[in-house]
C-alpha cells in the first residue's frame, strides 16, 4: 500500500507502522544532507516561524505548575530590578557621587554576591531550593527599600553588601530550579524562555525607570532635570513591583514540599577517583571562564548608563536604550535552542561570546551615541543567548550532585571578577576615560571564550559522543553512516 506525504509516495508494508523510504542507489551522503526538511509540512518560512512560536506556547502550557509560577516570579522580580539597575547610578550621581564611588559601591555588592554564590550549593542541599530562594529574595526586597533612604556613604556601602547577598539568590536559582523540576527534554527550551523573559522584564523596568523620574518631577510642579526625590520615589515603586513576585512564589506546591537534601543523596553515585578528579577539573574551568569574562564585563556594565549620559543622553533616553537592548535579547534569545542545535553548544558559545565584543572594537575609536546603543543591544542579546546554552551544557555534562556547586562557583567567580573590575574600572574611567575599559572587556571576554571552548571540546564525554557538541546535520550524518 502507499500514501502521499507532501507530494512524495511513501510505501509501507501491510500491518506495519514503520515507514520504509527507499533511497536512490546513486544518492551519496552530501545529497542526503542537502535534502529539504519536510517535518513542517512543506510550509513557507513564515509558516515555520508561526509553528515555532506555537511550539513555545504549547511548551509553556504543558510545563509543571511550579515552573510556570517560577517564570512569573522571575518576570515580576526583574521588572523591579530593571528599574533599580537603570536609575540607581543616576540617583548616586544626583547625590554628587563620582564614578569611583559608584565603582566602590558596585565592588562591595559583587564581592558579597560572590561570597553568597559559594554558599549556594550547601544552602540548597540543606534547606531546599524553595526555602533558600525565599530567604534570599526577602533580603533583597528589604534592603532595596532601605538603600534608597540612606545617603551616608559608609552606610550605603554596608547596605550594598547585604543587597549583594540577596541579589545573588535572586539571580542564580533559575538553572537549579529548571534542572530540578523540568523534564530533561524541555530544559533548554525553558532556560531560553526564562532568560528571554528576564530580558523582557528588564525592558519593561528600563522603560519605567526611564520616564518615571521626569514624570514624578513634573507632577511635583518642578522643572529641569529630575531631583533626588523623583529618583527615590522611582526606586521605591520599582521595588514594590518586584515584591509582587512573592505571590507566585508562595503559591508553589511541589517546590515548597521538596526535600533537596534527600533528593540530592538519592542522585549521588559512587564515583571513582578518576571521575571525581574530572569533575573538579570541569568545575575549575567552568568557574575560571566565568571569572575571566567578568573581569572584562565588569569594567563596562556598571558604568554604561553614565557613559550614555556623557554622550548626551538624558534619563529617558537611557531608559529607551536599555529597553531596546533587553527587548532584542528577549525576542532573539528565544532562538538559542535553535542555534545550539544548528551549530552545537560549544560552537554557539564561542560565536556568541566573540560576537558580543565585536562592536566594542569600533566603539574604542569612535565613541558615537548610535554605536554605543548598538553595542549595548548586541551585548545584551549575546549574553542572553549564551547563558541558557552553556548552563544546559554544563547541567548535562556534570553529575547531579555537582550541579548546584557548579552554578554557585560560577556565581562566586563571576561576582568576584565583577567586583575587582568595577573597582578598577571606576578608577580608570576617572583617570583616562571609557575607551581603556572597552579594550579590557574585549581581551578578557575573548580569553574566556577560547578557554571554555578548547577545554570542553577535549572533554572525554564530548569526544566519546555522550554529550553532543557538533552541528545537528553532522550528528545526523554520523547516525546515517552508522
Amino acid at each position: 500500500m502507499s500514501r502521499r506525504i507532501c507530494g512524495e509516495p511513501i510505501h509501507t508494508r501491510p500491518g506495519k507502522s514503520r515507514v520504509n523510504v527507499p533511497l536512490p542507489r546513486a544518492m551519496k551522503m552530501p545529497d542526503i544532507l542537502r535534502q529539504p526538511k519536510r517535518g513542517l509540512g512543506c510550509t513557507t518560512r513564515s509558516d515555520r516561524l508561526v509553528t515555532i512560536m506555537n511550539s513555545y506556547i504549547h511548551g509553556i502550557r504543558i510545563l509543571p505548575r511550579d515552573v510556570k509560577l517560577f517564570i512569573l516570579f522571575n518576570l515580576l522580580a526583574n521588572i523591579g530590578f530593571g528599574v533599580f539597575q537603570l536609575v540607581f547610578n543616576l540617583y548616586l550621581v544626583e547625590l554628587d557621587f563620582r564614578e569611583d564611588y559608584i565603582g566602590a559601591f558596585s565592588s562591595v555588592q559583587t564581592v558579597f554576591m560572590a561570597l553568597a554564590g559559594l554558599t549556594l550549593g550547601g544552602t540548597i542541599a540543606r534547606f531546599g531550593i524553595w526555602k533558600s530562594l525565599l530567604s534570599g529574595v526577602l533580603i533583597f526586597f528589604v534592603t532595596s527599600y532601605v538603600v534608597v533612604i540612606v545617603t551616608q556613604p559608609v552606610m550605603l556601602l554596608i547596605l550594598s553588601a547585604i543587597f549583594g547577598f540577596g541579589l545573588c539568590y535572586l539571580f542564580n536559582f533559575a538553572m537549579p530550579f529548571i534542572l530540578e523540576f523540568c523534564p530533561p527534554e524541555e530544559r533548554q527550551r525553558v532556560a531560553a524562555l526564562t532568560f528571554s523573559g528576564t530580558s523582557l522584564a528588564v525592558t519593561l523596568g528600563s522603560l519605567l525607570g526611564g520616564f518615571m523620574p521626569s514624570l514624578v518631577h513634573r507632577l511635583n510642579g518642578e522643572t529641569g532635570d529630575p531631583s533626588v526625590a523623583a529618583y527615590r520615589l522611582t526606586l521605591i515603586a520599582g521595588t514594590t513591583i518586584a515584591a509582587l513576585g512573592l505571590i507566585p512564589l508562595l503559591m508553589m506546591g511541589e517546590a515548597r514540599r521538596s526535600n533537596a537534601a534527600q533528593e540530592l543523596a538519592r542522585a549521588m553515585t559512587v564515583d571513582s577517583p578518576d571521575e571525581r578528579r574530572q569533575t573538579r577539573k570541569d568545575l575549575t574551568v567552568f568557574a575560571a571562564a566565568a571569572g575571566l569574562m567578568a573581569l572584562g564585563v565588569g569594567c563596562v556594565v556598571p558604568f554604561y548608563n553614565v557613559f550614555l549620559t556623557t554622550l548626551g543622553a538624558d534619563s529617558e533616553e537611557v531608559g529607551y536604550v536599555f529597553a531596546v537592548g533587553s527587548g532584542c535579547a528577549a525576542i532573539i534569545g528565544l532562538a538559542a535552542p535553535w542555534i545550539s542545535r544548528r551549530l552545537g553548544p560549544l560552537n554557539s558559545i564561542l560565536l556568541l561570546r566573540l560576537s558580543m565584543v565585536s562592536v566594542y572594537i569600533f566603539l574604542v575609536f569612535w565613541p558615537a551615541y548610535g554605536l554605543a546603543v548598538l553595542a549595548h543591544a548586541v551585548r545584551q542579546t549575546c549574553i542572553n543567548m549564551n547563558w541558557p546554552i552553556d548552563s544546559t551544557f554544563m547541567g548535562e555534562l556534570l553529575p547531579p550532585r555537582a550541579r548546584s556547586t557548579a552554578f554557585g562557583l560560577r556565581s562566586g567567580t563571576w561576582n568576584l571578577g565583577m567586583a575587582i573590575a568595577s573597582l578598577v574600572g571606576g578608577w580608570i574611567i576617572v583617570k583616562g576615560g571609557y575607551s581603556p575599559t572597552f579594550v579590557i572587556m574585549i581581551v578578557f571576554t575573548a580569553i574566556s571564550a577560547i578557554l571554555f571552548t578548547i577545554y570542553f571540546r577535549r572533554h572525554p564525554k564530548v569526544r566519546s559522543g555522550e554529550i553532543a557538541q557538533g552541528p545537528a546535520r553532522l550528528r545526523t550524518a554520523k547516525r546515517v553512516t552508522a
